[in-house]
């Protein structure tokens, strides 16, 4: 996850995504880059355009069941008067 997060700051910051930009994002915020997590991400988003790809996964999210079942009732009655202090 925290590849991927850095390529997002990488596009957001103009940058190309390369695995060289990631593993600096990724050292500037503390974290010791895993050159394998990197390398597969790079493979797999070579030639595919980031905001595609979030637009497909947002199109896909819309029909995926959110929200509660709403919460449990009141305790119910009239709560009284407060006690005198």
């Amino acid at each position: 996850m925290l590849e991927i997060a850095a390529l997002l700051l990488c596009k957001l910051g103009g940058k190309g995504g390369s695995a060289d930009e990631i593993k600096a994002v990724l050292e500037a915020a503390g974290q010791e880059a895993n050159e394998d997590a990197i390398a597969k991400l790079t493979g797999d988003m070579d030639g595919k355009d980031v905001n595609e790809l979030l637009a497909a996964g947002m199109e896909k999210l819309k029909d995926v069941p959110m929200g509660g079942g709403g919460g449990g009732g009141g305790g119910g009655g009239s709560g009284g008067a407060a006690a005198p202090a």
